[in-house]
């Protein structure tokens, strides 16, 4: 067993390596391609996310899942891991097809025939990396290196590919670097987990069924939350166009950048969770969900509050002033990060180790329509502000829906006898703490927006501030949970 702890500092700088090295990539091709081009690649990448997700179909949690519990035995999980990638080729195929016969169909997607062809080739390297058996043996260590690697290199040849306008192809093409790099290193990277033999295709077509039902849930799952969460972006571009696309994608960015943070240490608890739930042991999974809900409250709401005090200095600093607009789009999203960090923890800690993914689709599939649906309406009257809107709705609907369900069922984790409801994991005394500390950060901000004039300056003060003083104040008010953080090394 590796540390947990370690597994959730490596999977955070991961994800911040995977978006701290974008976000200096898009502050410079904002400036440099310009609103209306930034908003095409962004346009069409929501476009091929959702191919993607076909192509995946749902894998990478279901696998995870699957395997955790069979991954000291090699031979077991290689035969396995060899079924689950030829699944993922005959969905790879179906998804470039699909991704072909939409582009000749729609006309207006006739204009960006060259991005499309470029993107795509992310779908591919995507099923290719196998990156759930990096997952399933939490080698986090290695991601971050790779992580890493392949970051600079992207951002070297930004500088030197990316000078106009005009080279917005090559900005397109350094969008889907990552998993095109990712997928050729780490399919030779794997062997030394697991040993892949493609089937015959009898046993290919035998196997297909049973995947499909197994997989369905989790597929669902995966393109419920991308509709919910990437609508916006297609919806906006069809009804107000390129600029406006721009515009919000400033403000999706950051928010994207700050929820995946949330995601990388909450996703390193899956696997430890599957275990312990695939055995039978309550206790540890109660200690381990405690702990995750702990460390979100302490750290969740200090993000929210960030973000929208913030929020004009964030995204003048990064995407520059012509982006100024995004401001109130990203102060929404902000709200929307607290429904979707705990909405992940029950969708991704709690129900799909326990089993309930279904539990899982028909939130995520609510949501999307919901999302959907009022979209249309919310983005003619509001533009991107409306758009951000539904996003709150749609995260928060989760959310709910889970709570509901656990509220008339129970905690799946936990016999009958010693059942009690989901917020006995909630900790009155780090709530208490956290309004405190949130508070602390409110005075700051309200102390550099009277003292300091620059607003980059303000910025830089006030968040570096934030950082230093806000664990302070747990350390001053004997918090447990960041006391066992910095003190047990068994985590």
């Amino acid at each position: 067993m590796k540390s947990l702890r370690r597994n959730a500092i490596f999977n955070t700088i991961r994800s911040l390596l995977s978006f701290l090295f974008p976000l200096i990539s898009y502050g410079y091709a904002s400036r440099t391609v310009g609103v209306e081009y930034i908003g095409r690649v962004q346009y069409t990448l929501a476009i091929i996310s959702y191919f993607s997700l076909l192509a995946v179909f749902g894998m990478n949690s279901y696998a995870v899942r699957e395997c955790a519990g069979i991954r000291d035995d090699r031979d077991r999980i290689s035969s396995v891991a060899s079924r689950y990638l030829a699944f993922n080729i005959l969905t790879l195929v179906m998804s470039l097809a699909a991704l072909s016969l939409c582009v000749f169909i729609f006309i207006p997607w006739h204009a960006y025939l060259s991005l499309f062809l470029i993107q795509s080739l992310s779908i591919v390297f995507t099923v290719m990396s196998m990156e759930w058996i990096n997952v399933i043996y939490e080698d986090y260590g290695y991601i971050t290196l790779r992580g890493l690697f392949i970051n600079i290199l992207n951002l070297i040849l930004l500088f030197l590919l990316v000078k106009s306008p005009e080279d917005y192809l090559f900005y397109a093409f350094l969008s889907v670097l990552t998993p095109v790099v990712t997928g050729i290193i780490n399919f030779c990277y794997i062997r030394r987990y697991v040993t892949v033999r493609m089937p015959g295709l009898p046993d290919m077509f035998r196997d297909l069924r049973h995947m499909l039902h197994d997989l369905c849930p989790f597929f669902i799952n995966d393109l419920s939350v991308a509709v919910y969460v990437g609508a916006d972006m297609i919806i906006l571009g069809a009804m107000k166009g390129d600029y406006h696309v721009g515009i919000y994608s400033a403000a999706v960015k950051i928010y994207t950048i700050v929820k995946s943070v949330f995601i990388a240490v909450f996703s390193v608890m899956v696997p430890r969770l599957s275990y312990h739930y695939g055995r039978g042991e309550s206790d540890e999974f109660e200690k381990i969900l405690s702990r995750t809900v702990s460390v979100f409250i302490i750290l969740g709401f200090p993000a929210m509050t960030g973000l929208i005090m913030y929020a004009p200095d964030i995204i003048s600093i990064v995407s520059g002033p012509d982006y100024i607009d995004a401001a109130t789009p990203l102060r929404l999203l902000a709200m929307a990060l607290i429904f979707a960090i705990f909405g992940g923890i029950a969708t991704g800690c709690v129900n799909v180790p326990c089993g309930y993914e279904r539990v899982n689709s028909r939130a995520t599939i609510i949501a999307a329509l919901e999302n959907t649906v009022l979209n249309i309406p919310a983005i003619y009257l509001w533009n991107e502000t409306g758009a951000a809107a539904t996003t709150v709705l749609a995260e928060a609907t989760v959310l709910t829906i889970c709570l509901i369900h656990y509220r008339k069922t129970g905690c799946p984790y936990r016999s009958a006898d010693r059942n009690e409801s989901v917020p006995a994991l909630i900790s009155r005394r780090d709530l208490r703490d956290t309004l405190i500390g949130v508070a602390t950060l409110v005075v700051i901000r309200m102390i550099c927006e009277w003292g300091i004039g620059d607003q980059t300056i303000r910025a830089v003060i006030g968040i570096g501030t934030s950082v230093i003083l806000y664990p302070l104040v747990f350390i001053i008010l004997g918090n447990a949970v960041v006391k066992g953080i910095i003190r047990d090394r068994s985590l």
